[in-house]
């Protein structure tokens, strides 16, 4: 029986490496013939081989205990095959020094048909103790998969990424990287026009950042938190705006699967100078950028466009997600009833949960976008060009949102024909067998009586009894025909 290492040490294993097709049917004989069950099994054949050694038994109960033997070790048979069958690599796997054991520990059962030759009978009773080798095979394995698991629990440790500074200036042409946060310090101190990108933020490093930006901790804290909707909040000095960007893949395991990885982002308006700061390692500093030269003039501060592009790219971000929804739909739409996946609601319940997150998103970012429009939030160098804008943000942003309600509308709507033409099915298949079930119980009930015609002292002939059931099948399957229960 081969007891696998811990699922964590094979995906080191695995990483870095090509697809493996053979994978999922690893994980089917995993799931069928889990390591606890084949541990249970091994368990199971000790008091099996042993007990008919120590005790006297009735021959039928020695051939029942044979015959649980035997069916265990097929079992382990057949998971040896299978998962060497199935192997990222058929010989690593076979010429393993623990699968080696394994296959000796299969093997060995099969000696018990020496038996049938001659004067090898009484080696019989010897090789069936080397039976309990599985056994110490088991433990052992077990034992080596704890030992592995705890080895990986110490050795693999996740090495925290470290803060990343990056500045642009008013040109926004020079960049300057892995800048530290003296610097950021001097940035602010000499109130230039400054885009200030800040990744990789940990929590040890908020205390620090928070002492730079004089922003309270818990203040820095809380709107730094992945899981707040977007929203503006305005202080006396600065006012901060929390986005979420939104990127996403798509899986083509089975059915198609939207992927989305949303990454909180502060913009924070500090004077004349924009500050942008993140949880996790980016790659949107440079879409940005270059997002923001198109709407830059050199003359004009870079606090609007910056942030002007900074909403444009998370709406682009979003925009695509919507289209892929609208492509979906259109795509579960046209695909017959009998022609859809099993995982069908599966699918469609994805979808509708990443719909819902969206559509509030949409709206916060709306209502952030009219705000700045309507200069309820102090900007330095905002102007009625600028006003413009942020309008046709807002509309577009409008327009983003309902089309997401309708997508989310269409997916409730796509959901509720799917249970209910699958409800009319079963209904239609469970009146079938009402209808079959009715016309059977009718003749079993009528051979009960017409088992007992004789010396019944009514006189009842079978050509009546006969006759009667007849009558009563048509009539049951008139009513049945008159209720449409006969229509497929």
């Amino acid at each position: 029986m081969t007891i696998y290492p811990d699922s964590l040490e094979k995906d080191m294993e695995n990483a870095g490496s090509e697809p493996d097709p053979r994978k999922k049917y690893r994980d089917i004989v995993e799931l069928i013939l889990p390591d606890s069950l084949m541990i249970f099994l091994a368990i199971l054949m000790i008091p099996i081989v042993v007990i008919p050694f120590l005790v006297d038994l009735k021959d039928s109960i020695v051939l029942g205990l044979h015959l649980a033997d035997y069916t265990i070790i097929g079992i382990f048979v057949l998971e040896y095959l299978l998962k060497t069958i199935f192997a990222r690599n058929i010989w690593k796997h076979v010429l393993n020094p623990w699968h080696i054991l394994d296959l000796i520990v299969v093997i060995l059962p099969f000696f018990d048909l020496l038996q049938l030759f001659g004067g090898f009978g009484r080696w019989s009773p010897v090789l069936r103790l080397f039976r309990l080798v599985r056994v110490i095979a088991a433990g052992g394995r077990a034992v080596d998969r704890r030992m592995r698991r705890r080895q990986v629990t110490q050795t693999v440790t996740v090495k925290p990424a470290t803060m990343h500074i990056k500045a642009v200036d008013r040109s926004l042409e020079n960049v300057r990287e892995n800048l530290t946060l003296e610097q950021v310090e001097e940035y602010l101190d000499n109130s230039s026009h400054t885009w200030i990108d800040i990744s990789a933020v940990s929590d040890a490093d908020i205390d620090r950042l928070s002492n730079v930006l004089e922003i309270p901790r818990l203040v820095l804290e809380s709107e730094l938190t992945e899981e707040s909707y977007p929203r503006i909040d305005y202080f006396e000095s600065y006012s901060m705006i929390f986005a979420r960007i939104a990127d996403f893949s798509v899986a083509e395991k089975g059915s198609r699967r939207l992927l989305v990885n949303r990454t909180g982002l502060l913009v924070i308006c500090y004077g004349q100078n924009i500050i942008t700061i993140s949880k996790t390692e980016n790659n949107f500093f440079q879409k940005i950028l270059e997002l923001s030269r198109k709407y830059h003039d050199k003359d004009e501060p870079i606090l609007i466009p910056v942030l002007y592009a900074v909403f444009k790219y998370i709406l682009e971000k979003d925009k695509g997600i919507i289209g892929f929804l609208e492509q979906e739909l259109m795509r579960l739409e046209s695909t017959p009833m009998k022609a859809r996946p099993p995982d069908f609601l599966e699918t469609t319940f994805h979808l509708r949960k990443e719909v819902n997150q969206l559509v509030p998103s949409l709206l916060h970012k709306k209502e952030i976008a009219t705000m700045i429009s309507a200069k309820r939030v102090y900007l330095e160098g905002f102007q009625a060009k600028h006003e413009k804008l942020f309008d046709i943000l807002a509309d577009e942003t409008a327009y983003l949102q309902e089309t997401a309600e309708n997508a989310r509308d269409n997916l409730l709507s796509l959901i509720d024909l799917y249970i209910n033409t699958s409800s009319f099915e079963l209904n239609n298949v469970m009146r079938i067998i009402a209808v079959i079930t009715s016309l059977g119980i009718i003749p079993a009930l009528a051979g009960l009586l017409g088992s007992n015609l004789i010396d019944n002292p009514w006189n009842i002939k079978l050509w009546q009894l006969s006759g009667g059931v007849g009558v009563i099948m048509i009539s049951m399957i008139w009513i049945f025909y008159r209720l449409g229960w006969l229509k497929w």
